[in-house]
């Protein structure tokens, strides 16, 4: 279900104009509406102008490459998916890991249990724990099949559970993928604490901030130097 959702929803895909917003001011030398200056809760940030969807792009979004669309807290595009994960659909992505580590886990100790009962059906069972554990060995090499499952389960279930952890961390710092691998931040606005943080991600995933104000203003250069290169506001 979980990847059913996370594969089919819209990740927050943004609507695209046909023309350039007449009332952004346009750079003479670029020919492409200004970047703006955002502070969000209390730190500045550059809005970016997406001039293939010509739209302002909202906070945390980005345009991805290849879905050629911009998309609402962009996190990543999942290939194995064959879609963006962003706004709509990380909390179903992150359920996804979360429970194919649980389902491998659950497949590793299935087949160790098979290896027990083979054992005892084809050794009997033995008092002495070393013999127990040769007939035990023994059985293992009965069965190349279920050791070759075994062993992909074992990299699987190891590369899924590195991945849990992964998004864990960066869902408790209020971080996107994207926002993480590129080192966005110098100080991160969107950052309230562990608690709100997951809280606004799997809850509430429509906020802007945490807290649930939405602290934000717009203003020209004067703001002065960005802290990023990657945010950007509109409604979202």
């Amino acid at each position: 279900i979980a990847f059913a959702l996370a594969s089919f929803s819209n990740p927050g895909i943004i609507p695209r104009n046909e023309v350039n917003p007449k009332e952004l001011q346009t750079d003479p030398v670029r020919g492409q509406p200004s970047h703006r200056f955002l502070r969000i809760n209390g730190i500045i940030v550059k809005q970016k102008f997406c001039s293939t969807c010509r739209i302002m792009r909202p906070p945390r979004s980005k345009h991805c490459s290849f879905c050629d669309n911009c998309v609402l807290r962009f996190d990543h595009h999942c290939t194995w998916l064959g879609n963006c994960v962003g706004l709509h659909n990380y909390r179903y992505f992150v359920c996804l890991i979360y429970s194919a580590t649980i389902f491998l886990a659950e497949c590793i100790y299935v087949v160790f249990c098979t290896f027990d009962e083979l054992s005892v059906k084809s050794h009997g069972a033995n008092a002495d724990f070393i013999d127990d554990f040769i007939d035990w060995i023994m059985t293992v090499w009965e069965q190349p099949f279920l050791v070759l499952f075994l062993i992909y389960c074992l990299f699987l279930m190891v590369a899924v559970l590195l991945l849990s952890i992964y998004h864990t961390v960066i869902s408790l710092q209020n971080l996107t993928t994207n926002e993480h691998v590129r080192n966005y931040y110098k100080e991160n606005p969107f950052d309230f604490g562990g608690f709100l943080n997951c809280r606004q991600i799997y809850c509430h995933p429509e906020l802007v901030l945490a807290s649930g104000d939405d602290v934000i203003e717009a203003d020209n250069e004067s703001f002065g130097q960005e802290y990023s290169e990657g945010l950007s506001f509109d409604e979202a």
